[in-house]
């Protein structure tokens, strides 16, 4: 990125953050805030307030799709699944990329031709969460919000929404998710539309990788468990995925491997497996994976191990079925939702309080503790009866391409934004 951008990006969003209530109460002392006219007050907070209501009619029909389009994390894979939807459904749209995280890498090139600037049609989505809103929504003029349709795709993992998130509900006219199960979530906090839409899952791999490439065995029987540190240890559970490694297999297996993929690792995370594993059982893998890249890894191994404690979906689950690799994962939270009976290995938990180990501890929350000895026993099992480790796998590739195609959720989105354009004021 040259200078002169990166200048110009700074220029707009100090503007963006002087025309702000945050700045508003920084510049403006409190002893002098209540001398001001209610008037003066909604002038000066010209960008992160409230947006203009929808004026029907004001704008063509379609869809202006903002999110992570060049970063890799999970909501850029969700907004680029909707993107592809978008396209393939031949819904009239803009993508326009949000880059307001200084610490997220912005190297995907893959939709770089199509992103714009400018928004044309009448209903803005916005794939960020609440707590993200008013930095994404800082970067354009506050004239691609007003007057507009707007709609937050929100994910959450539990089933209460973080408290700091209410306000932000004042934003948005309506909440897409991408699973019934944070649909609930966020029913609870709003009386606004709340609109499953469900992702659609594509995994483009290079068939001419092989396990060698990944420095793996090509006789070995590979379980592969893998999260990124940025969404949290405590909830990917990664220690429930090692203990019942070594339960089904032992302490130093033969012909056997765990392989455990870790984005973004910290030192810990690396200490933690090495503690626990003796160093001939497992093979940990840290370096930064192309999409592809990744979708080969999973596709080359045996099963997908996830004991998870919640997911707010499950991607990298479905991605697995999908590339019809036999997939062992807790019975609970919104991956139940394309796992039915037979498509995938489900191990049984108990609930547990979330406690102080997540990014927000409230009081009564709780999340799942899957049983070690059943997900140990499905490995097992799998790694034995290799006639029913395809069966599994065949099911859920089967299931996942019915249930979670593009073509679908084309559907639902041309759908719900023909329900909108009927909306009168």
């Amino acid at each position: 990125m040259d200078v002169k951008t990166l200048l110009n990006r700074g220029k707009t969003r100090f503007r963006n953050w002087l025309a702000s209530d945050l700045a508003i109460k920084k510049l403006v002392p409190a002893s002098l805030r209540h001398r001001i006219s209610g008037k003066v007050m909604d002038a000066l907070a010209t960008h992160t307030g409230v947006p203009a209501p929808y004026i029907p009619g004001k704008y063509p029909k379609g869809i202006n799709l903002y999110g992570f389009f060049k970063a890799e994390n999970g909501l850029a894979q969700g907004v680029k699944m909707y993107a592809r939807a978008l396209e393939e459904g031949n819904i009239p749209h803009t993508l326009l990329n949000t880059d307001f995280l200084d610490w997220l890498p912005q190297e995907d090139t893959t939709f770089d031709s199509r992103l714009e600037t400018e928004n044309r049609y009448a209903v803005n989505v916005m794939h960020v969460n609440p707590d993200q809103w008013q930095e994404a929504c800082g970067m354009f003029p506050r004239s691609q919000f007003d007057g507009h349709y707007n709609i937050g795709i929100f994910q959450w993992e539990l089933e209460t929404a973080p408290a700091d998130w209410k306000p932000m509900f004042d934003y948005v006219d309506e909440v897409w998710t991408p699973s019934e199960f944070t649909a609930r979530t966020m029913r609870k906090e709003t009386d606004k539309p709340v609109v499953p839409i469900l992702y659609c899952i594509e995994t483009p791999y290079d068939e001419n990788l092989t396990r060698k490439d990944f420095g793996l065995s090509e006789n070995d029987f590979l379980v592969l468990t893998m999260y990124d540190s940025n969404s949290y240890a405590s909830r990917k559970n990664p220690g429930a995925a090692i203990d019942a490694f070594r339960e089904a297999f032992g302490e130093k297996p033969e012909g056997v491997k765990l392989v455990i993929k870790i984005s973004n690792p910290k030192p810990e995370d690396i200490a933690f497996v090495e503690s626990r594993l003796d160093s001939g059982s497992y093979v940990l893998m840290t370096d930064r994976l192309e999409r592809k890249q990744m979708n080969s890894l999973i596709r080359l191994c045996d099963v997908f191990l996830s004991l998870h404690r919640s997911e707010g979906f499950g991607l990298v689950l479905a991605e697995a079925m999908n590339l019809g690799t036999a997939t062992v994962a807790t019975n609970w939270s919104a991956n139940t939702e394309f796992m039915p009976e037979g498509t995938a290995c489900l191990v049984n938990y108990s609930r547990v309080p979330v406690g102080n180990t997540y990014q927000y501890e409230q009081e009564g929350l709780t999340w799942a503790d899957p049983d070690v000895h059943e997900a140990a026993a499905w490995l097992k099992k799998l790694k034995e009866e290799p006639a029913f480790r395809n069966q599994i796998a065949e099911a859920g590739k089967k299931h996942i391409r019915e249930q979670l195609s593009t073509a679908k959720c084309a559907e639902q989105m041309a759908a719900r934004l023909d329900e909108i354009m009927l909306i009168q004021n």
